[in-house]
């Protein structure tokens, strides 16, 4: 009995890793200030899909002072050329959180599977930042 609960645990952690791993995710610092650091949370599948040429973000700000669970969430969703996620990038270093993503993701695979959803998140193809202000 003990060594099927073994086995069992050994499929479930091996058949996540698996699900992870066709999903890239990383963090790119795309401003740093006196009081707040902004950064996005960056998806994509792997390897990459031909139908879908974009990096997916989620964008948050943080101010000095807040507690590490206190964010602003900048954006949502935002498909990003590769193009625009390299202008966006900047070489400083800062101290940034990783927030619960469930939303995102699903949102990602609701993207992958569906014109409607294509429809409804922005796209950009100069800078993130730059992005997000003309959407607001």
């Amino acid at each position: 009995m003990l060594r099927s609960l073994f086995l069992s645990i050994a499929f479930f952690l091996s058949a996540t890793n698996a699900l992870q791993a066709q999903e890239a995710q990383e963090n790119v610092v795309l401003s740093v200030e006196r009081d707040v650091v902004r950064w996005a949370a960056v998806y994509k599948m792997q390897p990459a899909r031909e139908d879908d040429p974009y990096f997916h973000v989620r964008v948050f700000e943080h101010r000095k002072g807040w507690q590490p669970w206190k964010f602003r969430q900048l954006i949502f969703h935002m498909a990003v050329t590769p193009e625009a996620l390299q202008a966006s990038r900047i070489d400083r270093r800062a101290t940034i959180y990783n927030y619960k993503d469930v939303e995102i993701r699903a949102a990602y695979r609701r993207w992958l599977n569906g014109s409607e959803a294509r429809t409804e998140v922005p796209i950009c193809d100069t800078d993130i930042l730059n992005c997000i202000a003309r959407l607001q």
